[in-house]
Order: structure tokens, then C-alpha cells, then sequence
């Protein structure tokens, strides 16, 4: 027979959910199956961040608008894009996050140097010929096929139980430990993310030509930590650099309930129509 079984994806299973399912048969037997679940890195504090327009003259000032959960700390950060291109792989994702952790899984019985192995304590059967109403049946060794100590073991799971976890070993092929195999499955399953869109067009009022003299080019525009009020948000008011560049701006948060969150990268390009 076959079931449908349901569960919610959630921020706290990821990276990786393994499950196991079981059921003990009434001589004691054990039928077990596993399934990996590779679950998308998904933050729980979920961050948004925009400017208040897009495009902006050198020396003029715009906003930045953060929003998520309340009573965060977000520290807010915008770059030169030259800077990331120097070292992509030193931008800080989700991905690069849950790479910090230490245990992501467990598999097999090996801890540090030492290896956990069990030898079963179950008598060995033989592959002999059984004759019958006169037809002589020979019977097929199991070889290569798993059992539900296998499936324990792939899972790093130890167990303490009178059931029957392992299956026969034959004598003529296994006259000491079992050989070692492995039995997973892998079903992907896709962390949905519910994306907020807070994003705020505003047209640049050039207005009269102001004479300026450009002295201002760093590579660091804005370095700050900022805290968000009790609906979730915050605004930083900032002058744009004399740079002509495309800005880079991100932010993480993090809340006692709500957790760690990234946003997503948001540009800003200063631009300068003609130049004396």
C-alpha cells in the first residue's frame, strides 16, 4: 500500500532534512527508508532595503529605507561595485552563512578517530538446497541489497533495540562482519520565500546647475548600524559621492525573535550629464 505524507519546509530545517520512516513487522522484522531533503538557505529575519531613487547626481542627497522585523539591528553597507569585483566570493550570502556552521549532517558511525561499528550478533544461515515434493530449490543470496541497520547507520543514527534491524548474513560469504553498504534516497524539495517589494521610484528634480568642485571619491560610501522602530522601519539619509559609479548597498539584521537576515544587493548609479 502507499501514503501521503505532509510536512511544512521551514528556515529552521535548512540546509539539509533527513527523514526516516519505519515500521516493525509482528515476527520483529524492521522495514525502514530514508529520504534527504535539500532545503534552500533561507534566512528567517527577512530584510528589504531600497534607495529612495536609483539615479543620482555627485554630492547630492538621497535615502536609504530599510524594512524588517521590528526592533532589529542592521548594520547597512554600500561599496564602490569595483570593490566586489575584486573579491566576489568574500560577499556575505545565505549560502556563505550556513557554511559557518560545523555539523551540517551526520553519516556513518565514525566519530573523530574512532570507528562505531557493531558486529551483528545474529547466527549466520546457510545457502543450502532444499529439496521439496521432489523440485530441488536453491535459494539467492541476498547479496548487495541493504537492511534497516544500513539505513541507521547512513543516517548516523544508533539504536537500541530487540527487532530485527539487520538481515541474515550468509555463511559461505560472510564468515566475519558484513560489508558495508549505503542506501539513501535524495528528493529535493524547494524553500519557498516570501519576497516584500517595497520599492519607491522617484524622478531627480535637476533644477538650476549648481557649480561644484568633485573631491569626494571613496571606496566605502556608507558603513552604519542602525536600529529599526517597532513596525520594522528605518531611514538614513545620505549625500551621494563624487564618484561616477555604480553603488553597491546591502544590509543583515538581527532580532532576538525574529533571528539573522540578509537583503538582497540594491544598486544606486551616480552619474554626472556633461563634464567641464
Amino acid at each position: 500500500g502507499t501514503f501521503l505524507l505532509t510536512f511544512p519546509v521551514e528556515a529552521a530545517i535548512a540546509p539539509l532534512a533527513r527523514m526516516l520512516t519505519y515500521t516493525t513487522l509482528p515476527d520483529g522484522e524492521v522495514i525502514a527508508s530514508s529520504a534527504d531533503f535539500q532545503v534552500e538557505n533561507c534566512l528567517p529575519n527577512k530584510v528589504s532595503l531600497h534607495f529612495a531613487s536609483q539615479e543620482g547626481l555627485p554630492s547630492s542627497n538621497t535615502r536609504l529605507q530599510l524594512h524588517t522585523s521590528p526592533r532589529s539591528l542592521c548594520a547597512l553597507r554600500a561599496v564602490d561595485k569595483s570593490v566586489l569585483l575584486v573579491k566576489p566570493e568574500d560577499e556575505v550570502s545565505a549560502s556563505s552563512v550556513y557554511d559557518l556552521l560545523q555539523l551540517k549532517e551526520i553519516r556513518g558511525y565514525r566519530f573523530k578517530d574512532y570507528y562505531l561499528e557493531e558486529d551483528s550478533a545474529n547466527p549466520c544461515v546457510s545457502l543450502d538446497n532444499i529439496l521439496l515434493n521432489g523440485f530441488l530449490y536453491t535459494p539467492i543470496s541476498p547479496d548487495g541489497e541493504g537492511d534497516a541497520y544500513d539505513i541507521l547507520k547512513e543516517l548516523g543514527l544508533k539504536v537500541f533495540t530487540s527487532s530485527k534491524i539487520h538481515k541474515p548474513q550468509i555463511c559461505q560469504h560472510y564468515t566475519g562482519h558484513m560489508m558495508e553498504r549505503s542506501y539513501s534516497g535524495s528528493i529535493s524539495a524547494l524553500g519557498l520565500v516570501e519576497d516584500s517589494d517595497y520599492t519607491m521610484m522617484k524622478q531627480i528634480d535637476v533644477g538650476d546647475p549648481v557649480e561644484t568642485v568633485r573631491k569626494y571619491f571613496p571606496e566605502t560610501w556608507i558603513w552604519e548600524v542602525v536600529s529599526v522602530n517597532s513596525e520594522g522601519n528605518a531611514e538614513l539619509d545620505v549625500t551621494i559621492p563624487d564618484t561616477i559609479t555604480e553603488w553597491k548597498a546591502n544590509a543583515f539584521c538581527t532580532s532576538t525573535d525574529a533571528g539573522f537576515g540578509l537583503s538582497p544587493t540594491v544598486s544606486l548609479r551616480a552619474f554626472q550629464p556633461f563634464f567641464v
